[in-house]
């Protein structure tokens, strides 16, 4: 496989390679591969595409092994997917909260095509008391200090891992699959955080008891200041202002597009409302762009400001579920699932 192509990202951290998307881009409907958030927990793995086999086991017994060719055989299936890291935004939090510290380009929206897991599941004989699919991915590496090395490991519920729209993906709009993203196989599932959606899968195993291993039962855990605890699972109904952008001098009575993503998960987008004046005032944004089930959904709005001096914008969803993006993120000990309206601070001059 070539090298990652992450010259266009924003550097988070480097061992492993963590990039954000540039606010530049994040206005774009679809992100394009080069610039396409970049996440892992260890360093990309070794792959060998001509022996590379997907290894599928079932409790009852039976398991099943699958080259790429032999995957690209089964139907294929596209989707387009917004993925957003669970850690995106934690920058914002205060007190802050320990991990990469990401302002707002760890989300992305891409055209994903692979087939159906339900059409790999369906080979098998899966068993009756089957409760969870767990994911292996090839990449290997100690998740603490006081762990040994480990695959990254997790599951899904069977009857999300048998949903017609959950992924073994290897392409990335129309493109193979990146190695950064997963090459040659990837797990897609809709509508939930980034660290759900397994890169590099190698093995997928049918289980009878739910899964919590460490990047599900201790880290990607939401753990409030009141005592309460709940995985990290669907994303939250967020929307962020692409444009303009943070520090940018406007002109007085000139008319400007307010504009950004909004985006719910597995909801889609019923409305965006914009301030213009920090929060007192909000007004309807005009919807627009494509309109699809798991991709992020444009607005805009137009102004035009009528007074000199600093302005602060402000954007809020709802989605479809009558979900409301509070304007304050909700703090929790790692960080996750940060959806408070962000500002946006701008100079309007004479």
């Amino acid at each position: 496989m070539n090298d990652a192509d992450t010259s266009g990202l924003k550097t988070i951290g480097t061992d492993p390679y963590v990039g954000e998307t540039p606010q530049t881009a994040l206005g774009s409907w679809l992100t394009p591969n080069s610039l396409f958030y970049v996440r892992s927990q260890f360093d990309y793995p070794d792959i060998d595409e001509n022996p590379w086999k997907l290894n599928a086991v079932s409790s009852a017994g039976d398991e099943i092994s699958l080259s790429l060719d032999e995957i690209k055989q089964l139907p294929k299936h596209t989707v387009t997917v917004t993925l957003e890291c669970a850690g995106n935004n934690r920058s914002d939090l205060n007190p802050p909260a320990p991990g990469n510290q990401f302002n707002n380009g760890a989300v992305s929206n891409a055209v994903w095509s692979g087939t159906s897991l339900k059409s790999i599941l369906s080979k098998m004989n899966l068993g009756q008391d089957v409760v969870e699919i767990l994911f292996e991915g090839a990449d290997v590496g100690s998740p603490a200090a006081d762990k040994d090395a480990e695959p990254y490991l997790r599951s899904l519920p069977l009857d999300l891992a048998m949903h017609e729209d959950t992924l073994l993906a290897y392409e990335m709009n129309g493109e193979t699959l990146p190695l950064e993203h997963g090459y040659p196989i990837r797990l897609i599932i809709p509508g939930w955080y980034g660290m759900a959606h397994v890169k590099w899968v190698n093995k997928i195993s049918s289980i009878t008891t739910p899964f919590s291993g460490y990047f599900q039962g201790e880290k990607y855990v939401l753990k409030y200041d009141d005592g309460t605890e709940r995985p990290v699972q669907e994303i939250q109904v967020k929307s962020a202002i692409t444009s303009p952008r943070e520090k940018e001098s406007l002109k007085c009575c000139e008319t400007y597009s307010v504009s950004g993503q909004a985006w719910a998960g597995r909801n889609q987008i019923k409305k965006v409302e914009v301030s213009v004046d920090g929060g007192k005032i909000w007004s309807a944004a005009q919807l627009i762009g494509p309109s699809e089930n798991y991709a992020w959904q444009q607005w805009t709005y137009s102004w035009t400001p009528d007074s000199p001096g600093d302005h602060v914008l402000l954007s809020r969803a709802t989605d479809t579920k009558g979900n409301e993006q509070p304007l304050e993120s909700r703090w929790n000990e790692l960080g996750y699932a940060v959806n408070g309206s962000k500002p946006v601070n701008v100079v309007v001059s004479n």
